[in-house]
């Protein structure tokens, strides 16, 4: 009955919405009732009233978008954060000096007064960032001034406490503050009552540390540095001179966290977007050029839009590290962890040349981040944000013959996904598929296919957890909870299922997400990563790293060698020593390719090239073409397009594509032998469009024989 009553008082929004000319679908109506401060049922809507109410809340978001930044400028004490309800949250950020060389800084966050609130929401219902800016500066130095003072017997202490372990210390004092220095500004306090036992518990592990670094042979420490942070982080000169600002916008999926952070870059005069995948960036590029900017998109294998762009969608393996930028994008950094890719994601973290730095991303990633910002010296903001809707699991298994319109099944293996596919096809249902073999453009046409409801179930694997929009997906069915990794079988982690499950319920198309597992063993791992339970902590969390050109030289230098396996093996031994903060990145795997490209007579930067390029590293068809294409390259030939069996099996196609894929990757550094780029991009399209033709005729017609051959036995 409540619902009903519910639903009442929202028609009563969206007709008046549509009396004054404006699609409802346009218009939060959950917000705009919030706004209007209207029971859940039961209100009385007046057209002139909402009307207003709508002008203010756009006039609240045109100033979310400009007017914060304008303020930031002239009152920098003061920072600013969305809520759900599309208001601000301000907060004043006070630096307090612990050394009176200004060395070492705390700093705390405070509230807003009356005076300083009331001018804020003057200024954001007029979206004037100017309106009584005078006084909003004396309210925010009254603030300021009244939360010194009040800080003034808890800093006195801590102040005291400094001062002693740098007499301790003694000749390594430099050593403490540096240390100190980088742990305080990856840290913000919150001004209340708790405050200085929170400064007490937290300062008692950093001050120990800090000790125990200054005390550290100095000359062990130096030899360290020569492969750990300190040499590896000033590679990065570029960023170093900027003295970034990272922010991280910390949440689950679907919370809003990259729309806020596209939001401030393009706002930014320059910026970038670095994406986990090609679909990513092609998406966001295609948003970059929709509001006006001028923008480019890089991917490993091609370079779309302007010659100059002010603006980029980049996959992150092709980020930039040279030209300095205004800001820049870090998605899905929580991939830090990922053994495979995360070097991309650990050069892009310390190496991106951008003045604000916007990583997003979950939890998991919260210590690499903070680790990354102590390291490099710079400051590091966190901005939670939750998920905009509830996100709900169901008590009782859903086995496949339950399966309904709207459902997306999940597996983690190709197989599992075709012998999902098969029965759900087999029950009726017409079904989109994706799983990692397939290329972007597949994945990306069968997404628009459950999406448009041309199919209306999906079955994928957990290539579905980032870079698709799926529009109406209403629930996540989990046919497993494990997968394999390359090395084992394993449980999937709280993450991954947290990150899966999150794509059901997206915000705009349903009011709620739906999880559930086709089996009542799949229930409770659910249950526990959606109650919000960290992944358990890794064994090793130390930072993925992989050598780049400029090392691959000097060791070859160094050695005295051409052979890339031995440069490799080398550069392992000498920056994974125990303690070291790196960890490989796949470099096994990229030792087996080093000792294929070895028997070629290349000199080891291309070597390498060879060795990183990406092709399937497991399928030996694949590994006998990369050794011919670097005998080619050897003997200065040049590399003919592929020729391909467009009536091949399915795994054929898809290998097809992988290899036009790698083609154009080493067409864009070798142009002058892999030259035959639009034979190969008009071969992997065939191919890729023989996949789709594939999978969408069989998304019904096994169904409809099966239905035909019954039809005839009766």
């Amino acid at each position: 009955m409540a619902r009903k009553r519910v639903q009442l008082t929202v028609d009563l929004l969206v007709d008046a919405v549509a009396r004054l000319g404006l699609p409802p679908r346009s218009v939060d109506i959950e917000g705009l009732r919030a706004h209007l401060e209207l029971p859940e049922f039961g209100g009385t809507v007046d057209d002139a009233r909402v009307a207003s109410a709508l002008r203010a809340i756009a006039a609240r978001r045109a100033f979310a978008e400009r007017g914060v930044a304008a303020i930031a400028r002239a009152v920098p004490a003061l920072k600013a954060a969305a809520t759900n309800d599309n208001r601000l949250a301000w907060t004043i950020r006070l630096a307090i000096p612990l050394l009176d060389d200004g060395r070492m800084e705390l700093r705390i966050e405070t509230v807003p007064d009356g005076a300083a609130s009331e001018i804020l929401d003057g200024m954001a219902e007029r979206n004037d960032a100017t309106w009584r800016l005078d006084g909003l500066r004396e309210a925010v130095k009254a603030v300021s001034a009244q939360a010194s003072r009040a800080l003034r017997k808890p800093v006195d202490r801590l102040r005291e406490t400094i001062l002693a372990d740098l007499r301790e210390v003694g000749a390594d004092a430099a050593t403490y503050i540096e240390h100190m220095d980088r742990s305080l500004r990856s840290r913000q306090f919150r001004l209340g009552p708790n405050l200085a036992r929170s400064l007490s518990d937290t300062l008692i592990p950093v001050r120990r540390r800090a000790k125990v670094v200054a005390r550290q042979d100095s000359r062990l420490r130096r030899l360290r540095d020569q492969v750990g942070f300190g040499a590896y982080i000033e590679t990065f000169r570029t960023a170093r001179n900027l003295n970034r600002r990272i922010i991280f916008h910390m949440g689950p999926t679907n919370s809003g966290k990259t729309f806020a952070a596209l939001a401030a870059l393009t706002a930014a005069r320059t910026g970038t977007y670095l994406a986990p995948l090609r679909l990513l960036a092609l998406e966001n590029y295609e948003t970059l050029v929709e509001r006006g900017l001028t923008a480019g998109m890089v991917t490993g294998e091609e370079v779309l839009g302007a010659d100059k762009p002010t603006h980029t969608a980049r996959t992150i393996e092709t980020a930039d590290l040279t030209r300095a930028l205004d800001v820049a994008v870090i998605d899905e950094i929580q991939m830090l962890a990922d053994p495979d890719r995360g070097w991309a994601w650990t050069n892009a973290l310390f190496g991106i040349p951008a003045r604000t730095v916007i990583v997003c991303g979950s939890d998991d990633a919260l210590s690499y981040v903070r680790r990354a910002a102590e390291a490099a010296n710079e400051s590091l903001e966190v901005v939670n944000f939750v998920r905009k809707t509830p996100l709900v699991l169901l008590d009782e298994a859903v086995p496949l013959e339950k399966v309904e319109p709207g459902d997306a099944v999940v597996a983690f293996s190709r197989r599992a996904v075709h012998e999902n596919r098969e029965i759900l096809v087999s029950r009726g249902h017409s079904v989109a598929t994706i799983y990692g073999a397939l290329s972007p453009e597949v994945r990306r046409a069968e997404a628009a296919r459950f999406r448009t409801g041309e199919a209306n179930v999906l079955v994928t694997t957990d290539a579905i957890g980032m870079g698709l929009n799926l529009g109406p997906l209403k629930r996540i069915v989990f046919s497993a909870v494990r997968k394999w990794d390359g090395t084992g079988e394993r449980a999937l982690t709280n993450s991954e299922i947290r990150q899966i499950a999150g794509r059901a319920g997206r915000f705009g198309h349903q009011e709620v997400g739906y999880v559930a597992a086709t089996d009542e063993t799949g229930i409770e791992p659910i249950r526990t990563a959606l109650g919000g339970a960290p992944t358990a902590p890794a064994a090793d969390t130390r930072f993925f790293v992989r050598p780049d050109f400029i090392a691959i030289n000097s060791v070859a230098q160094e050695m005295q060698t051409d052979s890339l396996a031995e440069v490799l093996t080398h550069f392992a031994r000498a920056t994974f020593y125990a303690g070291s903060p790196f960890q490989p990145s796949a470099l096994e795997e990229i030792l087996e390719v080093a000792r294929v490209v070895d028997r070629a007579r290349l000199p080891i930067q291309e070597k390498f090239a060879f060795s990183v390029c990406p092709i399937d590293r497991r399928d030996e068809v694949s590994m006998g073409l990369l050794e011919r294409w670097t005998q080619a390259r050897a003997g200065r030939l040049t590399v003919p397009a592929l020729r391909a069996n467009l009536s091949g099996q399915l795994d054929y196609q898809e290998r097809t594509v992988k290899l036009a894929s790698a083609y154009l990757w080493l067409s864009r550094r070798f142009p002058e032998t892999f030259d035959e780029v639009e034979a190969i991009r008009q071969m992997r399209s065939r191919a890729n469009g023989v996949i789709e033709q594939h999978l969408r005729e069989t998304a019904t017609r096994k169904a409809e024989r099966r239905s035909r051959r019954g039809a005839g036995a009766r």
